[in-house]
C-alpha cells in the first residue's frame, strides 16, 4: 500500500509543523545509530512475510554520508515499510472488489515522531504489527519453518488408498503420520492398510478440513506432501490477512473463520463460546467483511430472493400442496396480501414466495442481523446433519451456525435478557425480533493458518483457493479481476426440491 506512504511524504513538512517536537523529528539528522537499527529491521521484514528486497537496501543506507539525502532516504524506507507492517502489502480491494472491512488505524506520521523522538527505531515497527496472539504464533512458526528446515517424508502419487491395499505408499503413508504424531509407531514394512491407519488419516484430514473417509485422495495427499516452501508461502498469506484488519475488533464480537468452518464469540480478549458453522459453496462463496450485528429475529419469516423463489413459484402453479406442506405462502408484490394459490392470477400479477416459522423453516429457529452490501447473515439451519462432516460448503452464502439458541443467549444476555427468557422464545411459536441496544461487531474473516491457545499452527484446507491470490499479490504479480458471486438476504439453506 504505498499510495499511502508517498502521500506522507509529501504532505509531512506541512502537517510537522505542527508542533516543535514533531518538526524536530522530521528534519534532524539521522544518526549512525538510528540507521544500524532501520537496517537491522529492514533486513527482518521476511520474519513478517515480506521480501526484503522490496525496501532499502540496508548496506546502501548505511554507506551513504550523513547528511540531507541520507535523511531523505531514510525517512522514505521507513514509512514504506513501517505502512506494510501496519497495513499490509497488498491492498485487498485488488484482490475482492468487494471488500468493505475497515484498515486498522494507524497514524504513521505520529508513528515516525515518537521512533525518532526515542530512538526506538527497530522497535517502532515491532509495534505497528499487528498484537495479537495469532499473528505472533504465525510470525514464529514462518521463522521456524524458514530457520529450521525440515525433510518431510513424501508420498508418492498414485490411485486412491484404502483399507486393504499394500505397499511401499501405503508404508510412506503410515511413516507421514508417525511423523505427524498421528500414529503410535511407524509400523512393519508391507503392513496393509488397517483400521488403525484409517482412524490416524480420518484425524489427520479432520484436522485439515478434508473430507474425513479415510482414504488416500488427491487432496489429502497433497496437504500430507507439504513442502516446508509451500507452508511458508502459506503462513505469508494468513500474516498478509491479519494485517488487513482493525487493531481493535471490538472488546465483545464475533469472528467467522470462513476457511476453518468455525465461529467464535470473544469477550475481553477471550474466546467466550465456540460454534461449528456451514459457508457458501464453491459458487456462491461468503464473503470477507466487518459489520455490526444489530438485530436478531427468533422464529423468523424466510423471505425468499427473486432467484430461489422462482422455483418455488412453479412449485405454487405445479403442486400448491406440496408448498403449504413446507410452510411457503404466495404474497401479491403489489398489494402485500397472502393470496391462495387457487385464486393466483399467473397472466398479470407478480408475486413472492415466504416461509413461515416453522421445522422446515430454511433460517431455522433464528437468524442474527448484520445489514451488509452482501445480504450475508448468520442463522440456524433444518440441515442440521451436516454439521457431522468436516467440510462443510453447504449454503448459498450465508453462514449456518450450530447450536444457535446457545449462541443467541450470549448475544441477548448484554440486553438483559435471561437465558430462561431466549429460550422460551425458542420453545413458541409467535416470531420474536429484538434489535440490539449493544451492536456486536461481526467479522468474517478467512485463515488457512490458525493458532490454538498455546499458539499451535494447523494448517486448514484453502477451500475458495485464495491463498495464491495473496501470495502471487505479495510477490508482486496481482491476478486479474475476480469473479464475485452476490448472496441474497436469506438465500442460504435452500428448501428440499419437491
Amino acid at each position: 500500500m504505498r499510495l499511502v506512504a508517498t502521500v506522507l511524504l509529501c504532505l509531512g513538512m506541512t502537517l510537522f509543523t505542527a508542533s516543535a517536537d514533531a518538526q524536530r523529528s522530521w528534519t534532524a539528522r539521522w544518526t549512525d545509530t538510528e540507521i544500524e537499527a532501520l537496517g537491522y529491521a529492514l533486513a527482518e521484514a521476511w520474519t513478517h512475510g515480506l521480501d526484503p528486497s522490496d525496501y532499502a537496501d540496508p548496506r546502501a543506507l548505511a554507506a551513504m554520508p550523513m547528511g540531507e539525502t541520507r535523511d531523505r532516504a531514510a525517512r522514505a524506507a521507513w514509512f514504506a515499510y513501517a505502512e506494510d507492517v501496519a497495513f499490509g502489502y497488498v491492498d485487498p480491494r485488488d484482490l475482492d472488489e468487494d471488500w468493505t472491512t475497515a484498515v486498522r488505524d494507524q497514524d504513521l506520521l505520529t508513528w515516525y515522531a515518537e521512533a525518532r523522538e526515542s530512538g526506538q527505531i527497530y522497535e517502532s515497527f515491532e509495534a505497528l504489527a499487528p498484537q495479537h496472539p495469532d499473528y505472533i504464533a504465525l510470525r514464529s512458526e514462518l521463522i521456524r519453518r524458514t530457520t529450521l528446515p525440515s525433510a518431510t517424508i513424501e508420498i508418492a502419487a498414485g490411485p486412491s488408498l484404502g483399507l486393504g491395499d499394500a505397499g511401499p505408499r501405503v508404508d510412506a503413508l503410515r511413516a507421514r503420520l508417525f511423523e505427524l504424531g498421528l500414529l503410535p509407531q511407524p509400523g512393519r514394512v508391507g503392513a496393509a492398510f488397517d483400521r488403525q491407519l484409517e482412524t490416524a488419516l480420518v484425524r489427520f484430514q479432520a484436522r485439515a478440513n478434508l473430507a474425513a473417509d479415510g482414504r488416500l485422495g488427491a487432496a489429502t495427499l497433497a496437504e500430507l506432501n507439504a513442502t516446508d516452501a509451500r507452508r511458508i508461502n502459506q503462513l505469508r498469506a494468513n500474516l498478509e490477512r491479519w494485517r488487513w484488519l482493525p487493531a481493535d475488533l471490538g472488546d465483545r464480537h464475533i469472528r467467522v473463520n470462513i476457511a476453518d468452518y468455525r465461529l467464535e464469540a470473544w469477550r475481553g480478549g477471550a474466546v467466550a463460546r465456540v460454534h461449528e458453522a456451514q459457508i457458501g459453496t464453491r459458487y456462491a462463496r461468503t464473503p470477507v467483511f466487518s459489520e455490526a450485528m444489530s438485530i436478531v429475529e427468533i422464529n423468523p419469516w424466510w423471505y425468499t430472493p427473486m432467484g430461489l423463489g422462482q422455483r418455488w413459484l412453479q412449485t405454487f402453479q405445479t403442486s400448491p400442496g406440496y408448498a403449504y406442506s413446507e410452510g411457503y405462502r404466495l404474497v401479491d408484490l403489489d398489494t402485500g396480501a397472502t393470496v391462495p394459490a387457487s385464486e393466483a392470477d399467473w397472466a398479470n400479477r407478480r408475486y413472492r414466495v415466504i416461509q413461515a416459522p416453522g421445522p422446515n423453516n430454511a433460517m431455522g429457529k433464528v437468524k442474527f442481523l448484520f445489514p451488509n452490501v452482501h445480504n450475508v447473515y448468520i442463522h440456524d439451519t433444518p440441515h442440521r446433519d451436516n454439521f457431522a462432516n468436516s467440510q462443510r460448503s453447504d449454503s448459498s452464502g450465508c453462514v449456518r451456525v450450530q447450536n444457535p439458541e446457545d449462541l443467541a443467549v450470549w448475544v441477548m444476555e448484554s440486553e438483559g435478557w435471561d437465558p430462561r427468557q431466549v429460550r422460551a422464545a425458542f420453545a413458541g411459536e409467535q416470531t420474536v425480533r429484538v434489535r440490539l441496544r449493544n451492536t456486536i461487531p461481526v467479522h468474517m474473516l478467512y485463515f488457512t493458518a490458525v493458532t490454538n491457545q498455546v499458539g499451535d499452527v494447523r494448517y486448514v484446507h484453502d477451500v475458495y483457493s485464495r491463498d495464491q491470490a495473496v501470495i502471487d499479490a505479495l510477490n508482486g504479480v496481482l491476478p486479474p479481476p475476480p469473479v464475485v458471486t452476490a448472496s441474497a438476504e436469506d438465500a442460504d439453506a435452500e428448501a428440499p426440491a419437491p
